[in-house]
């Protein structure tokens, strides 16, 4: 019985340490995401940034 209750413990102990392990999966899961979501914003403010920038470009040769 001792040794029943043994491996009742580590088992309780794995499934304690694999719920922890799902939890920190599952959290660094959400930061890629949202990670991901900004690094699609931070690359569309650089293609509309570099499009003025051509404009002001454009516009300064036009006006010589």
């Amino acid at each position: 019985m001792s040794k029943e209750k043994k491996e009742l413990t580590l088992k309780e102990k794995s499934q304690a340490e694999m719920e922890m392990l799902v939890e920190q999966h599952n959290e660094l899961a959400n930061q890629i995401q949202e990670s991901n979501a900004r690094l699609g914003e931070v690359k569309s403010m650089i293609l509309e940034k570099q499009g003025y920038l051509k404009a002001l470009i454009d516009c300064e040769e036009e006006c010589k």
